[in-house]
């Protein structure tokens, strides 16, 4: 690969030698915005060129003459310059005005204008991409830029607490796809490799571009697309914005505020230094309602199968959200050939989550025991039932109410309560997220070669530092009447509350109280998560005219190396217990000192501990504005939990250290990553209708993953083992674009595109239980997922603002990733499965691994099968799409309806597998955007609304355990009223439906998760100051 890079250098050489002069210029509107996309052409040379994204455009190896230059762009008016090329450069700016007539300046104005930009990108775009210019971004403070996402046809959003927070580009599953920041991949923290976009406030953008077929000088991990955020550049005159406001949460009552600040303006001689930079703070809080279970088939008393639930899990949470958000730009012209820009971000985003939990647990087919019992036989009654039909083998007769109603179910289960909290001053379960990236990068002109390079560093980061959590169990005492009438809201009406504390204590010794009601402590946890990826990249692009003239040539090649190192770490996670009786503490000192080796349990002071529990509990249901029927009940509040131990890795005066919990340990997992490509490609132009791209992209992964071999029953933790793999793809690419008439283009594209394995998936992990015979593991061996992608699509531009397209795209996608779970025997894992012998000598504890020993020869001499689950590779899945848009001024309506703008997409994806082969997961069928705003010179109003039909999402070891997202619709609006051109006031409601986030098992009446965070609305003022 270096060698062709040096060959392909030297070629450009010659080209280097010859040097005429350039023009270069800035288009911008009257408003001094720029004009990203306009077309520039020489009449006389039969030559043009795009102005970027900044509105600038450069003319390269223009001889001396004479000539028009003409600037056209969509809803704006034709405009010609004569300019005269010497020996020196030639700068010639551009003031565009809208197209000259009453009914088109009625029509583009506002928001019309900012879809203009992202039309003119569209339509002159090399690639198949769609575009959300800087105006679009801007116009409304969405907390996030997955709400300007959600407009893009063919992207559904998925949310996280009612916010976006994961791209789906489509139908794939979001680690299918790329993030980029100007151009930069940014690489995620979680186990797969999608990449949540929270922390990423919408007002550090200047624009978005999807592009849905990539070119070679792209990077190939694009089988659904590339999402590029582009930061604000230095404008062409100064500008100061400022805008602050307030919002509301329904289901918190709670006001939100944010404030956002934006300065640009050009300074020196000439203007040649460019100076952008903004800064935002969001400050919300919200809440949600959250009712899970997973579901199984159970053979019930009357010897009849149903599918029940397993669980009922109750999660009621209350967070606060900041954000906040520091951007600088900096360009520098050197000269009209030479520029450098420097780019600077810093986004932290910060959770505090207090959650409340109530679990109804193990009610499932496995738990007989825990089914009402029939009279004589409650308590802790033996029970012998061998062959389970609820009969026991001694007495002969059912031990089990026979008459217990299905659909009414009554159960003695084990319950939890857990409470989270954290060690902060908030006393939440807090999660950090933050996004540092530095890019340096310059653009030169020699002669008639145009060199781009690049350098950047970007770091991801997500911790969730000190999280507390408390754990009560109550153990088949209480009685618990179930309701499954509708399964899709099941409900757990009685019997699962914490009574009688303070009564409890009465009379009791402290070290007695170890339980109250028929509760006790089962863990009291503090864990500490941290995670981040760090991404080192350098890039060199070169272009190279070979042709001029109508019959254009651009030979382009260039190369890439993109380094990455990443860890996903629990540093720690301990257990502690309130402190020793004050009471005992001289009996226990003296049977410590006298070597009697005395129960700890024995000795502990519990009545302190349930006291504050009685004192400090609150019901966390009753804080948020909802109606459910999950309401978890009282309990502590999360800021009691939070503040009973302020040592957390030590002992106090109410809690000593009584655990450090090494299984948590074994999952951990560290990588790094190199990844070098080269790439050439060649853009031939057939007049101004026809251009063909054509080229391919080389990319060599080499990857090096280290991760524990974790034996469950010996709870050690050996040295990391590491593993190396490499990949070596060839992409290629062919790209048409054919325009027959000013507004009409039709595009053709074949493209090559990857997806390497997901982080943990390819770490070399094991954890291994030879009691319960469970095996989780990587696996190191997995390929990367590929996919040929065919696209055609046909545009035709209406209008001012119209565009109507329709489109088929095609992906063979092989090797997609599958989480498979098999019955090995013990004799094919033994090497993973190490031995008693070979934990000692690596340092086991010889207590744990004696009892470790017993399980491993059992499951030795019998050589018995073990589950393993482990991810890999599935067969070969086709995805057949239909992508159609539809927007258009609706100006032939009578006033005042002719005001009125229409905007619609819909995409449709046909799945198909071969038979036996796994489904696709994270394919969506439909997704539908609508929107209808109506627009004046003094206000502007939007509605819109999203509907995505369900997908698969977690493939079962058949259909009745596979999960998918439900279908979800969404309705948003909003308001913006211009009390003058430079003051506006903005209103936004989101979710107006109460839409929740819902995933359903097997079939969509079997509810798997359902969360409801209500609507949210802001309000606020904005001012252009210049």
């Amino acid at each position: 690969m270096k060698r062709i890079l040096l060959l392909l250098l030297l070629f450009a050489v010659p080209y280097i030698s010859f040097s005429q002069s350039l023009i270069t210029g800035r288009i911008i509107d009257d408003n001094n915005l720029s004009l990203p996309g306009a077309t520039v052409k020489i009449e006389e040379l039969s030559r043009g060129t795009v102005s970027d994204q900044n509105g600038n455009y450069t003319l390269i190896d223009v001889p001396t003459g004479v000539y028009n230059l003409t600037v056209t762009y969509i809803g704006y008016g034709v405009s010609r310059q004569s300019v005269t090329v010497g020996s020196q450069n030639v700068k010639t700016n551009f003031k565009l005005n809208l197209a000259d007539n009453d009914l088109q300046a009625v029509v583009v104005t506002g928001n019309r204008s900012a879809t203009l930009k992202a039309l003119n990108q569209q339509k002159n775009s090399d690639r198949i991409v769609n575009v959300i210019s800087a105006d679009q971004v801007g116009r409304f403070p969405d907390p996030n830029i997955g709400d300007a996402l959600k407009r893009v046809p063919g992207i559904y959003v998925q949310l996280d607490q009612g916010e976006a927070s994961l791209v789906s580009i489509r139908g794939t599953d979001p680690s299918k796809s790329t993030i980029n920041i100007n151009g930069s991949s940014i690489a995620g923290t979680g186990e797969n490799r999608a990449v949540g976009i929270s922390a990423i406030p919408a007002d550090m953008v200047q624009s978005v571009e999807v592009t849905k077929a990539i070119t070679p000088d792209m990077d190939g991990d694009a089988i659904g697309g590339v999402v590029n955020l582009v930061t604000r550049k230095a404008p062409f005159a100064r500008l100061l914005s400022i805008t602050a406001g307030t919002g509301y949460s329904d289901i918190v009552q709670k006001p939100a505020y944010n404030a956002n600040v934006v300065f640009g303006d050009r300074f020196l001689k000439d203007k040649k230094l460019g100076v952008m930079a903004s800064v935002s703070y969001y400050q919300q809080f919200l809440g949600s309602d959250d009712h899970q279970t997973t579901w199984e088939d159970v053979k019930w008393v009357d010897q009849q199968t149903y599918f029940m639930p397993r669980f009922l899990n109750m999660v009621q949470n209350n967070l606060e959200r900041i954000r906040q958000s520091y951007t600088v730009g900096i360009d520098y012209k050197l000269n009209a050939k030479n520029t450098l820009t420097f780019t600077g971000i810093y986004n932290k985003y910060n959770d505090w989550r207090k959650i409340s939990t109530l679990k109804v647990d193990d009610i499932g087919a496995g738990y007989p025991k825990n089914w009402q019992r029939a009279a004589g036989w409650e308590g802790n009654r033996k029970i012998t039932d061998a062959n389970n039909d609820y009969i026991d083998d001694v007495a002969g007769v059912p031990y089990l109410n026979m008459n217990n109603d299905p659909k009414h179910p009554v159960y003695q289960p084990e319950l939890e309560r857990h409470i989270e909290g954290g060690l902060n001053n908030r006393n939440g379960s807090q999660i950090i997220q933050k996004i540092i990236n530095f890019g340096l990068e310059g653009e030169h002109i020699l002669g008639k070669v145009k060199v781009n390079w690049k350098g950047s560093y970007l770091k991801n980061v997500t911790d969730r530092p000190d999280v507390i959590e408390l754990e009560l169990e109550s153990e088949n005492e209480k009685s618990v009447q179930m309701d499954y009438t509708d399964s899709r809201f099941i409900k757990a009406n009685n019997g699962f509350e914490v009574e009688n504390i303070l009564e409890n204590l009465k009379d009791k010794p402290s070290y007695r109280a170890d339980s109250a009601d028929t509760w006790y402590m089962d863990n009291f946890t503090g864990t500490d998560k941290r995670a981040n990826t760090q991404q080192y990249l350098a890039q060199i692009d070169i272009s190279v005219p070979l042709v001029e003239g109508k019959f254009s040539n651009i030979l382009k090649f260039g190369g890439k190396y993109r380094g990455l190192t990443l860890k996903n770490e629990t540093t720690r996670r301990v257990r502690w217990t309130p402190q020793i009786d004050p009471a005992l503490r001289a009996q226990y000192d003296a049977e410590v000192a006298a070597g009697k080796n005395p129960k700890v349990a024995d000795y502990v002071g519990w009545a302190p501990f349930w006291s504050g529990f009685a004192n400090n509990s609150t019901n966390i249901s009753k804080t948020l504005n909802i109606e459910s029927d999950y309401n978890v009940g009282n309990a502590g509040s999360s800021e009691w939990i939070s503040n009973l131990n302020k040592s957390y890795y030590g002992d106090t005066e109410d809690f000593m250290l009584n655990r450090v919990y090494q299984d948590v340990l074994g999952n951990n997992y560290y990588g790094d990553e190199a990844i070098t490509a080269g790439y050439i490609m060649s853009t031939q132009n057939f007049g101004d209708k026809l251009s063909l791209i054509l080229g391919g992209r080389l990319e060599h992964s080499s990857v090096k993953y280290e991760g524990y071999n974790y034996n469950v029953r010996a709870d050690f933790i050996p040295a990391r083992q590491s593993t190396k793999s490499e990949f070596l793809n060839f992409m290629p690419a062919f790209l048409a674009r054919y325009a027959p008439t000013k507004n009409q283009v039709y595009r053709f594209a074949y493209t090559s595109t990857i997806s390497r394995p997901n982080y943990k998936d390819i770490s070399p992990y094991v954890s291994v239980n030879v009691r319960d015979k469970v095996i989780n593991q990587g696996n190191p061996d997995i390929k990367p997922t590929l996919s040929n992608n065919f696209d055609l699509l046909g545009e035709v531009y209406t209008g001012n603002t119209g565009l109507i397209s329709a489109g088929v795209y095609f992906k063979n996608i092989t090797n997609y990733r599958i989480l498979s779970r098999d019955l090995v025997p013990f004799s094919e894992v033994i090497d993973i499965a190490e031995s008693p012998e070979s934990l000692l000598e690596q340092g086991a504890n010889p207590a744990t691994v004696a009892s470790y020993k017993t399980d491993y020869d059992k499951l030795k001499a019998s050589n018995g099968n073990l589950e393993r689950t482990r991810p890999g590779n599935g067969g070969t899945a086709n995805i057949l799409g239909m992508e159609f848009s539809f927007q258009q001024g609706l100006s032939f309506l009578p006033r005042p309806l002719n005001n009125l703008t229409l905007y619609s997409n819909y995409t449709h994806n046909f799945i198909f597998v071969k038979k036996g082969e796994p489904k696709l997961p994270g394919t969506a069928k439909d997704i539908l955007n609508l929107s209808l705003a109506y627009e004046v010179k003094k206000f502007n109003v939007r509605l819109s609304y999203n509907n995505t039909s369900d997908f698969v999402t977690i493939l079962g070891t058949d259909s009745k355990g596979d999960v998918y997202y439900d279908k979800a619709h969404y309705l948003d609006a909003s308001v913006n009223y211009f009390f003058t051109p430079k003051l506006s006031l903005y209103v936004t409601a989101n979710n107006l439906l109460n839409q929740d986030q819902r995933r359903y098992q097997y079939k969509p009446e079997y509810t798997y998760s359902s969360l409801y965070t209500g609507a949210t609305a802001t309000i606020g003022l904005k001012f252009n100051v210049y």
